[in-house]
């Protein structure tokens, strides 16, 4: 099986612009730095609801969540 890897730098960059540090941006979808690390880094996936959390936390429209996690 192949696995997919996505490309985080879009929401590096969001997070950034909102003057957020990667720990404040964790803390806000309710998981660890490490998760975070897991996540960015492509060896967990996002769940749905910490997608959910962060189109909620920056006010996404859904294209936005599309070009950002997808």
């Amino acid at each position: 099986m192949t696995r997919v890897s996505f490309d985080y730098s879009k929401l590096r960059g969001l997070i950034k612009e909102r003057s957020m540090t990667l720990a404040e941006y964790a803390n806000s979808i309710g998981i660890s730095m490490t998760s975070l690390y897991d996540r960015m880094t492509n060896r967990t996936p996002f769940s749905q609801s910490e997608i959910v959390k962060t189109k909620q936390q920056f006010n996404l429209s859904p294209e936005q969540v599309d070009v950002i996690f997808f």
